[in-house]
């Protein structure tokens, strides 16, 4: 029986409000038959992306669905066929600021490929696979291709360079890359970014976790290797050259900013983990803020800071109820000072297998 989606526009109310929600972490029928992501353009439009099917006259036809981030966009939702490419995951951010759009997702057999779209967004360019690949967190462009991050499917940090046709593949990461992730990747005025995040290994005693943002040219050669704090870190440009930066030591979620030189300006401690928690979580500005998104204690929680570091204020939903995506990751998008956040998730409200409800949060600071 295909699950009923339920779609529900709520607003979050600032502050350390207390609140007893339940969520649910379990993978529901429904969204492994639409995984979605979300994709920014060479107009600077966001969109949120699903994947699904449909049986007309008994034939199988596969689709991408696409809405603008922002939740009270009225824009008329495109469908595009997307023939022999079901996918059941999607990576869960690709940046297309300087190419055609692409979008990455994992099928049935595990396989990972990469869908480029044409110009206009009616119809699928191209698909190159990507062999090897276990996981693909996010993609960013430069002006001569496509930087992909993930990880192998042997455990290892791999960062892949495409170029603008998909033909010429090279893979950045390096030989004593072990056991670990590309977490993040992003574009900086033309600057290229990844973090690496290397964890324990029972099969190499001699791993020690760590965490580097290395810099790449728009070609993908090496420019620079910067030691980090912490572990499972993420990170985003922002409108000043610098970038920003959250990582974790040990339950400790710390978000630090850093210079166009790299140098480090400050670090600030955002929470305690507890209950269900986000490993990685979303950077991104808002505005003249510095914001993160996640989940901790089993709710979706917003943190916003100013750009020296200081606290503005945290947004926790307290009132909806609604579940933590699987995997725990949200589409996040900012507009002036209003930050949207989508997803579908289970809700303790309406306990029935299989049924899910999709959302669309916004947040609005205070003042």
């Amino acid at each position: 029986m295909k699950s009923r989606i339920a779609t529900v526009i709520f607003t979050l109310a600032a502050g350390l409000g207390s609140a007893s929600a339940e969520l649910i972490s379990e993978i529901s029928p429904q969204q492994i038959d639409r995984p979605y992501a979300q994709i920014t353009l060479k107009n600077g439009k966001f969109y949120w992306i699903s994947a699904g099917q449909t049986n007309a006259d008994g034939e199988l036809a596969t689709f991408l669905l696409m809405r603008e981030m922002d939740c009270r966009s009225k824009e008329k939702m495109r469908k595009i066929k997307t023939p022999g490419t079901h996918y059941i995951v999607l990576t869960p951010l690709s940046e297309s600021v300087r190419q055609n759009a692409i979008v990455i997702g994992m099928n049935f057999q595990g396989q990972w490929s990469v869908i480029q779209l044409n110009t206009d967004l009616s119809r699928m360019r191209q698909v190159q696979s990507l062999v090897g690949m276990g996981v693909v967190w996010a993609s960013a462009t430069s002006r001569t291709g496509y930087f992909i991050a993930g990880t192998s499917e042997n455990d290892r940090p791999v960062l892949i360079y495409l170029s603008a046709d998909l033909k010429n593949k090279k893979t950045l990461s390096q030989a004593d890359d072990h056991n670990g992730e590309v977490s993040s990747v992003f574009e900086s005025k033309g600057r290229i970014f990844a973090l690496f995040n290397r964890y324990l290994s029972n099969k190499d005693t001699g791993t020690t976790p760590n965490t580097e943002l290395r810099e790449y040219s728009a070609t993908g050669a090496p420019v620079s290797r910067t030691p980090l704090n912490g572990m499972a870190a993420t990170g985003t440009a922002l409108k000043d050259g610098g970038i920003a930066i959250s990582y974790w030591i040990d339950k400790q979620l710390f978000i630090e900013k850093r210079d166009a030189k790299l140098s480090a300006l400050w670090s600030t401690k955002l929470h305690q983990r507890s209950g269900v928690a986000s490993s990685k979580g979303y950077l991104l500005e808002a505005g003249s803020h510095i914001a993160w998104v996640g989940t901790n204690d089993n709710k979706l929680l917003i943190h916003r800071l100013a750009q020296d570091g200081k606290s503005i204020q945290t947004s926790i939903d307290t009132k909806t109820n609604i579940g933590v995506p699987v995997p725990d990751i949200y589409s996040v998008h900012s507009s002036g000072n209003n930050i949207y956040v989508r997803g579908t998730a289970g809700q303790s409200l309406n306990p029935q297998t299989g049924q899910i409800t999709e959302f669309c949060f916004t947040e609005q600071p205070d003042s």
